[in-house]
């Protein structure tokens, strides 16, 4: 049996530009939900001013430490550090 090879679709470098950003802006909200969903879990309550934090960041290792944190944190300046 053939197989076909995956066509993989050539853009151009402003569109695939649009679509990586739109990649990378859906992976850090995600990040973020993931991270507020677990400390409603954890029963850790958010100030605004660590809300606004939260909802700034876009770096993904930040936001991967903070969700590694959440597990053994009491507050919410053990897991924002």
């Amino acid at each position: 049996m053939e197989r076909q090879a995956e066509a993989k679709a050539n853009f151009p470098a402003f569109a695939q530009q649009l679509i990586d950003r739109g990649m990378r802006e859906g992976e850090i909200k995600g990040k973020r939900d993931v991270l507020l969903r677990l400390l409603a879990r954890a029963g850790i309550a958010l100030s605004d001013d660590d809300r606004a934090r939260v909802d700034a960041c876009t770096d993904l290792a930040i936001l991967d430490r903070w969700v590694d944190n959440v597990l053994g944190a009491k507050t919410a300046a053990d897991v924002l550090t």
